[in-house]
């Protein structure tokens, strides 16, 4: 069994270290109204591997390094300060799954994406 979801886009992500990383992703066909990200809540967890518990970063609507730029044609983007990815990560190779959630009870949830995250050292400091 393999650790793909079907409902979700593999995607690999590489940081730098030093840098706000602002990766930005538009979801599905711009001409599909059937869907959009209105009342959806999104976080993203980095781990070392799949088989850990420990989350070494959350990003979320709600801590601000997920933000919703068009809820009609699905596009959000990562917001995360340098500090913040220098703090939670060292240069290596990490996993992710992006989820995204409304407030039902229980809520429903769809994975969007997952992959790697290869944080590597950039050149310029402050």
């Amino acid at each position: 069994m393999g650790s793909a979801s079907p409902t979700s886009e593999h995607l690999d992500i590489t940081l730098a270290l030093n840098a706000t990383l602002q990766e930005a992703f538009r979801f599905g066909d711009t001409d599909d109204t059937s869907w959009s990200f209105t009342d959806q809540h999104f976080r993203m967890d980095i781990k070392a591997s799949r088989e850990v518990d420990t989350v070494l970063l959350t990003l979320t609507d709600a801590n601000g390094r997920i933000v919703v730029d068009n809820a009609t044609t699905r596009v959000l983007h990562l917001n995360v300060d340098d500090a913040t990815l220098q703090a939670a990560l060292v240069p290596g190779c990490y996993v992710y799954d992006l989820i995204m959630y409304d407030e039902s009870v229980p809520p429903i949830r769809v994975q969007l994406l997952h992959g790697d995250v290869k944080a590597k050292l950039g050149v310029t400091e402050d």
